[in-house]
């Protein structure tokens, strides 16, 4: 690999690192949890009364340089944490042990909560930056699960109409489009029960955040945003525990302590759907099941059917260690996967005129569907000095997706005992990603107005691909494997206390072309008071794994990963250019931010345009689009009410000059209107009503507008499906209310909550998309609709 540009940017940042600073005072230690010990990572440390202050780092660290006053009092906020202020008095020139404890209990009084603490959700700091509290997730409405996904999906700039996908639509985005980190490893699939839930669980989880656009040079790979999960570490200290049971699933977690020098955390969760079937499974599993064989609807049918086996599971495992105070050693493990297998025969007879023999017709449906996700990754993270932190992570993940389908047709005559037709049809899909990265991450606290980022990554992936029909008709056979190295340098300047810049340059390289790829970041931060800042940033992004949208008229779409191999896909790119406003008054923010994003090499593939002679090539469509739109944010983020509304204005346009003769079309995720409300009241120390309300403009999709059929030569006949424009209808608007109800209570040692939650409390009837028989005349259409009325009861409690 040709290097010598990387190499001139790290010999660049080799003269810019000084590594003494003379007459100066340093004040560094470590933020944690109060109640357990764990260390808590993007926590800010602020000099009261003044706008400067630092973040801690992953390891719950901080370093605060150049400080010139004698006697200063610090402010300390965490999302989801009770701010905390700590005196530090005059004394020696250097302090390196401050320990901050932060409780996770919940304040009430409206007067110790400053205007800078959130409770669930910080919107206003930082461009594009979304931090969530995973703790404080059960106080929303959820069905089954507390679901840190399905929650970010209620933040504004991220689509949350699509419950058929746990995954974050951001900006006119895909779900693959995001970069989705789990303690380092790179997470290809995030959902669970048909994507109705997400694959994380939330007990396992200690830090979210959500970067929805121009996000730092530290990131890549993706054209949209980052979702980057630290795991819990478990207590040090204590042992700790919970379990949790709702309608749907059970879980555990325990954090062992290790001698005070580590801690294991084992948590683990399972649907027992498979054992008892709730009326929640029901209602969900109905809803995601409920495309069946197209037929006459005169006939009069005798349906069997094998109660579906279905189940999911995820499991986590952490191994931290900490053998001095500097150091710190963690392994983490996650397995995820579900289950389905279902079978149904259906009979019926068929009277023909004159005195012909009654037919018999006899259709035996097999199903199994597999997907999951496994991965792990290994730690080292030091910080040498108050100036220098170092982090060296070796990380596997793999994603597979397997569909197999057979559908058996036999026609026999009864009377005679004779069969006339007896024929299988076969879809069989096979997906699997594999993932294997080495980084090397650092940060140089130069001094207080610069703080350099600088790291390296290679990453081998692996993508098989496999689609066949009727078993012998083979649609696609890809087996592929690339490599990609990347570095990237990043400063964090601030001239003034009021101004922050970032700016940042990561370098690509990828193997399967040999091209090198370079894409620059930058942000900034004016202060213009202590309540009103302005805020931009701008980027490019490359995307060298996709996940190709398999086009399908009449049910829906599926879709499939494959590397950009210049061939069938290319590696595609997105430029990001964000500018906004934020405002504090009196423990209400008001945000405002408008984006335009550049979209180039998108994909598609579609199997209508298939001929015996259609080259694989011919399958996959390459465009261009755009997503543009403006996000109004209100939030209030103290007292016994939080919470906040948004409205979102956007549209995502592409255009593909072999589809739609050429002419630009709205995205299938487009939504041109979407507003959201969260409210969460604490009535007292023991209650807490919440609820989330949501309405979006319907979605596009392309309307089939008939039917026509082609005699050949040889007298046979081939039906087609004509099409109206590409996504040129819309599906109604969706809409929906979700509302819960949850009691803390305590009996001994042991803590716990009850909480009853009814989603789609006013049981719309929202369309998840159209589904067209032309086998009948007129043709019929039904309303696949998502999820109605469902009520869920959970209860947790730990020690």
């Amino acid at each position: 690999m040709n290097c010598s540009k990387t190499k001139i940017i790290f010999a660049f940042i080799a003269l810019m690192i000084p590594f003494s600073m003379l007459g100066q005072r340093n004040i560094s230690g470590i933020v944690k949890n109060s109640e357990t010990g764990e260390r808590l990572p993007f926590a800010n440390v602020i000099i009261k009364g003044t706008s400067k202050g630092v973040t801690t780092n992953v390891d719950g660290y901080f370093s605060l340089l150049n400080v010139t006053t004698d006697s200063l009092r610090l402010q300390i906020q965490y999302i989801g944490y009770v701010p905390f202020e700590k005196l530090i008095a005059e004394g020696k020139k250097n302090i390196t042990d401050v320990v901050i404890e932060l409780s996770s209990g919940v304040e009430l009084n409206e007067v110790t909560v400053n205007a800078n603490s959130f409770k669930i959700m910080n919107a206003s700091e930082g461009i594009s930056t979304v931090k969530i509290s995973p703790a404080k997730l059960a106080l929303l409405p959820n069905v089954g699960e507390v679901d840190i996904f399905r929650s970010l999906q209620l933040m504004p700039g991220v689509s949350s109409s699509n419950e058929s996908s746990s995954g974050l639509f951001v900006r006119g985005g895909t779900p693959d489009q995001n970069l989705v980190l789990f303690d380092g490893m790179t997470v290809y699939n995030v959902d669970h029960f048909f994507g109705f839930f997400s694959a994380f669980n939330a007990d396992a989880v200690k830090d979210v955040q959500l970067f929805k656009g121009a996000f730092p040079a530290k990131y890549g790979g993706r054209l949209s945003g980052v979702v980057d999960l630290t795991g819990k570490t478990g207590s040090p200290d204590k042992l700790h525990g919970s379990v949790g049971l709702n309608l749907l699933s059970a879980k555990a977690t325990v954090q062992v302590p290790l001698f005070g020098k580590g801690s294991l955390l084992v948590s683990g969760r399972r649907s027992y759907t498979d054992i008892i079937r709730s009326s929640v499974y029901e209602s969900i599993f109905d809803v995601f099941t409920q495309n069946s064989p197209s037929l006459p609807q005169d006939l009069d049918l005798n349906i069997t059917t094998v109660e579906p086996d279905f189940y999911f599971y995820d499991f986590n495992t952490k191994l931290s260690l900490q053998p001095t105070d500097k150091d710190v050693i963690a392994f983490s493990f996650y397995n995820g996967k579900d289950n389905l297998t279902e079978e149904n025969d259906v009979t019926f007879d068929i009277e023909l005129p004159g005195n012909n023999p009654t037919r018999s017709v006899l259709i035996d449906i097999d199903e199994l569907l597999g997907w999951g996700n496994q991965g792990g990754s290994a730690k080292w993270s030091r910080q040498w000095n108050p100036k220098w932190y170092s982090n060296i992570l070796m990380a596997y993940s793999r994603y597979f997706s397997n569909y197999d389908r057979n559908v058996n047709v036999q026609l026999t005559i009864p009377e005679s005992d004779s069969t006339v037709f007896d024929n299988n049809f076969t879809t069989f899909e096979d997906n699997e990603v594999t993932d294997v990265t080495f980084r090397f991450d650092n940060e140089f606290q130069v001094n207080d107005k610069h703080k350099l980022e600088v790291g390296l990554l290679a990453s081998r992936i692996g993508v098989d691909y496999l689609l066949i029909r009727d078993d012998t008709l083979t649609i696609l056979n890809e087996n592929q494997q690339g490599d990609y190295y990347a570095a990237y340098l990043q400063d964090t300047w601030k001239p003034t206390e009021k101004l922050t810049v970032n700016a940042g340059l990561r370098a690509t390289y990828y193997g399967l072309n040999q091209n090198t790829y370079y894409a620059p970041r930058f942000s900034a931060e004016w202060k213009l008071t202590d309540d009103f800042r302005l805020k931009t940033g701008l980027g490019r992004h490359f995307q060298f794994v996709n996940r190709v949208i398999n086009e399908s008229i009449t049910e829906g779409s599926r879709d499939f990963w494959l590397l950009a191999d210049d061939e069938l896909v290319s590696v595609s790119q997105a430029d990001h250019y964000v500018l906004g406003a934020s405002y504090n008054y009196k423990g209400f923010v008001f945000d405002v931010e408008a984006y335009h994003k550049n979209f180039y090499n998108l994909a598609e593939f579609s199997l209508r345009f298939q001929r015996n002679d259609t080259e694989v090539n011919e399958l996959f469509f390459i465009g261009d689009g755009y997503a543009r739109g403006t996000e109004f944010l209100i939030q209030k983020s103290q007292g016994r009410y939080t919470g906040w509304a948004s409205y979102t204005l956007a549209e995502v346009i592409n255009t593909f000059p072999e589809l739609n003769d050429g002419n630009p079309f709205p995205a299938l995720h487009d939504t041109r209107h979407e507003f959201k409300m969260v409210h969460s009241y604490e009535a007292n120390e023991l209650w807490t009503i919440a609820l989330t309300w949501i309405y979006a403009s319907g979605k596009p999709f392309t309307e089939p507008d008939g039917q026509y059929t082609v005699t050949l030569l040889d007298g046979s006949q081939n039906s087609y499906i004509s099409v109206g424009a590409k996504n040129g209808s819309r599906l109604p608007a969706y809409h929906r209310l979700d509302v819960s109800a949850t009691m803390k209570f305590e009996f001994s040692q042991y803590k716990g909550t009850a909480s009853l939650s009814v989603f789609n409390a006013y049981g719309r009837e929202n369309v998840w998309y159209r589904e067209y028989d032309f086998q009948q005349s007129p043709p019929v259409i039904s309303d696949i609709q998502y999820l109605g009325f469902t009520p869920n009861l959970s209860v947790n409690l730990s020690f």
